[in-house]
C-alpha cells in the first residue's frame, strides 16, 4: 500500500509539474536559501544546482539567495534550521542527505516552504522533494558510452549508494546493453561524494581491468575520475553538469540532470502560490533531463549512431522503454 501510495503520489505530481506562469508574481518578494552539500566548483551536482539558483535570480528579480556550500552530513538539520529561523520563505537542501533533517524540523516554520532536491519526501504543510528520473539519463549515457568504447568494458563511479546513483548506474548498464549486449560494465563506490583521491584511485583500477569509457556520479569525487579518464586517456560520459569544458578530449558528452528546472519549477509555485506538499518527478518529457551536445566529438559518432541515441530519448518520452530501471 506503501508503494502504491508512492506511485500515486508520483503521477499526481507529472500530472501537476508546470507552474502557471500566468499567475506567478515575478516581482514579489522572497528570501530563498540553497544548502549544497558540496562546492559549486565541482562540475557536476553542485555546479548544475548553483547555475539553477543564479538563472532564478536573473528571472526573479526582487529573490534574495543565500547559497551555503560544502555541508557536511552532521551540518544538515542546523543548516536547515538556521535558514529558517533567519526568516527564509523557501529552504532548500540539495540532496538525499536533507530528507530526514527536513521532515523532522518543517512543521515549527510553517511559513517556509522546505524543499529536497533528489529525494522522495513530502508532508504537509510545507514540504516538497523535486527529484529527476536519474535512471532514465543513466540509461541514455550507457547507450553512449556503449557506442565509444572499443574494448568492450566500461565503468561506473558512484559516490556513496544513495538511491538517486543506483537508478543512473542500474540505467547505465541497461542502456549500454540495449546498444551492445556483450559489453561489461564495471561498477564501485567510493564511499564518499567529496574524495577526489579516492575517486581517481576507483577509477583507475576499472580502467585497469579494461574500462575505456567512465562515468561517475557524486561531488567531488566525480573530479577524480575525470583527472583519472585524462591521465589515462580513456574516455568520460558526465553526469547532471555539462563538464565538457573540462576536458574536452575526454567528455564524449554529459546526461545532464537540469536541476536550473526543478529550482524554477518550485520557486515558480511558490510565487503563484500552486505549491504543494508531494514529490514532483521529472524526466526527459518535463524538461529535467537532457543529453548535452558531443562537442569535441562531434564529428567522431555517425549520424546513425547519433539516431540511435535520438531514438532512445524519444522512446524514453514516449514510455515505450520497458527496461528503465525501477524508481527507487
Amino acid at each position: 500500500m506503501k508503494l502504491f501510495a508512492l506511485i500515486a503520489g508520483i503521477t499526481l505530481a507529472l500530472l501537476q509539474a508546470a507552474p502557471s506562469m500566468a499567475q506567478v508574481d515575478k516581482t514579489r518578494p522572497l528570501k530563498v536559501a540553497l544548502v549544497l552539500p558540496g562546492p559549486v566548483s565541482d562540475g557536476t551536482f553542485n555546479s548544475s544546482a548553483a547555475k539553477g539558483i543564479k538563472e532564478a535570480q536573473e528571472k526573479y528579480p526582487n529573490i534574495t539567495v543565500s547559497v551555503r556550500e560544502n555541508t557536511q552530513f552532521a551540518q544538515s538539520e542546523a543548516a536547515l534550521l538556521e535558514y529558517a529561523r533567519n526568516g527564509y520563505d523557501v529552504v532548500i537542501g540539495h540532496g538525499f542527505q536533507f530528507a530526514e533533517p527536513a521532515k523532522k524540523i518543517h512543521k515549527q516554520f510553517p511559513k517556509t516552504w522546505f524543499i529536497v532536491n533528489t529525494a522522495k519526501v513530502a508532508e504537509e504543510p510545507n514540504l516538497a522533494a523535486f527529484d529527476n528520473r536519474w535512471g532514465d539519463v543513466g540509461y541514455v549515457g550507457g547507450a553512449v558510452a556503449a557506442l565509444m568504447t572499443k574494448s568492450g568494458t566500461i565503468g561506473a563511479v558512484g559516490g556513496i549508494p544513495v538511491p538517486v546513483i543506483q537508478e543512473y548506474n542500474e540505467g547505465f548498464e541497461r542502456g549500454a546493453k540495449r546498444i551492445r549486449p556483450d559489453v561489461k560494465t564495471l561498477s564501485a563506490y567510493v564511499g564518499s561524494f567529496s574524495d577526489v583521491a579516492k575517486g581517481k584511485e576507483i577509477t583507475l583500477a576499472l580502467i585497469e581491468q579494461g574500462a575505456d569509457v567512465v562515468t561517475a556520479t557524486g561531488n567531488e569525487s566525480v573530479i577524480g575520475t575525470l583527472e583519472a579518464a585524462k591521465e589515462k586517456g580513456v574516455l568520460m560520459i558526465g553526469t547532471a553538469f555539462d563538464s565538457a569544458s573540462f576536458a574536452p578530449d575526454t567528455v564524449v558528452t554529459t546526461g545532464l540532470v537540469n536541476f536550473d528546472v526543478n529550482l524554477d519549477l518550485a520557486i515558480g509555485k511558490i510565487l503563484d502560490g500552486t505549491i504543494k506538499s508531494q514529490i514532483y518527478l521529472l524526466g526527459f518529457n518535463e524538461n529535467g533531463l537532457g543529453l548535452a551536445g558531443y562537442g569535441k566529438f562531434e564529428d567522431k559518432i555517425s549520424a546513425e549512431n547519433k539516431t540511435k541515441i535520438q531514438g532512445i530519448v524519444d522512446e524514453i518520452k514516449a514510455g515505450k522503454t520497458p527496461d528503465l530501471p525501477a524508481i527507487r
